[in-house]
């Protein structure tokens, strides 16, 4: 695509959802080029002069720019679903080229070439992006789609009319939608859907990414992978990995389901593993043959590897399959909670 043709929307995208310290960093890499200046009162200044100056003055490739905002939007504040190929020869088929081909046909490349594509098609949804993930990591590939609805949304103003009577606010909003499917080598299928207030919604866009990946594949071709396995471990073996993550809050059921008990601390920094008393009661019902239903583990950083900052996650709360990411990450971060549910899952079996 051409530079300028999206840069306005580029950059409006970067002031929504990069950090300053993100831009400035970009900023930095340029250091000492006559057009490149890193200080600014303020944020708009520092995206609306500071960065679209030294892009038009080509000190920073448009590129740079697109890999902030895939950055910002693609990992982390989602609920990701996680399923499974049925089995190991479609596994093998799920290359970037293969799948690209079935999705736009013989000319794939000059679709591809064309993205990403950024402007939102008004109440629709759109392919936007297709790529490798990385060449750490060269069989995995995502596919993002963007969406914009316009929603209802209540102010929460009210206004008495008569007895018994009162008038509320409502106003109109344009809601932008990020959505991805995330091809991650060898056994796992993530569908990423933003996530939101609304359940119904978030359902929705669960299966508007299965309709985006069609031709290519289709939902009968996967099972859902369910984060049962890795989270009865993760609760039994607790006290073993203490420096890697630690869990505030635990919801079990009993052998029959019919009976639910709540583990949670009183803060949201505190940790389960802190009461040994707690940690026999879950134990306790887990050995019984209970079942957790929903677990939110909290993988603690590690300065010499990954994850590189903190991460809040939410197991199995709605959906089997289903973890919530709380908060904006980086993708190797996300793909190393990915990949320690794939080891606990293993050790489970």
């Amino acid at each position: 695509m051409a530079v300028y043709k999206d840069l306005d929307e580029a950059l409006s995208l970067v002031e929504n959802l990069c950090t300053t310290e993100q831009i400035t960093n970009l900023l930095r890499k340029r250091k000492g080029t006559e057009s490149v200046r890193i200080s600014a009162e303020n944020k708009e200044d520092l995206v609306r002069r500071n960065l679209r100056t030294a892009i038009e003055a080509k000190a920073i490739d448009i590129q740079e720019v697109f890999d902030l905002i895939r950055s910002s939007e693609e990992n982390g504040n989602q609920h990701i679903f996680y399923w499974r190929p049925t089995n190991s020869k479609l596994a093998e088929t799920l290359t970037l080229d293969h799948t690209a081909a079935q999705l736009w046909g013989g000319h794939w490349q000059k679709t591809v070439a064309a993205f990403p594509s950024i402007r939102l098609k008004p109440d629709d949804y759109k392919y936007s992006d297709f790529r490798a993930v990385s060449t750490r990591k060269p069989k995995d590939w995502i596919l993002k789609v963007y969406g914009q609805k316009t929603i209802v949304r209540a102010t929460g103003k009210t206004k008495p009319e008569a007895p018994g009577v009162f008038w509320r606010e409502f106003v109109e909003e344009s809601l932008r939608i990020v959505l991805a499917a995330r091809w991650n080598y060898p056994d796992l299928l993530e569908i990423r859907v933003q996530r939101n207030e609304s359940r119904r919604r978030v359902e929705e866009w669960h299966q508007q990414v299965w309709s985006m990946l069609t031709p290519a594949l289709v939902r009968g071709q996967f099972a859902e992978w369910p984060l049962s396995a890795p989270m009865r471990r993760i609760s039994l073996e607790a006290d073993k990995h203490s420096k890697i993550y630690e869990f505030r809050d635990a919801g079990i059921l009993d052998k029959g389901e019919d009976v639910v008990a709540n583990f949670q601390t009183v803060s949201d920094q505190g940790n389960l593993f802190k009461s040994q008393q707690t940690i026999a009661s879950i134990k306790s019902f887990l050995e019984a043959g209970g079942n957790l239903k929903g677990l939110a583990v909290r993988w603690l950083a590690n300065p010499n590897a990954e994850p590189q900052e903190e991460l809040r996650v939410l197991l199995g709360a709605k959906e089997s399959n289903e973890m919530v990411v709380s908060g904006r990450c980086t993708a190797g971060d996300l793909d190393y909670v990915t990949d320690q549910l794939r080891g606990f899952s293993k050790a489970a079996s």
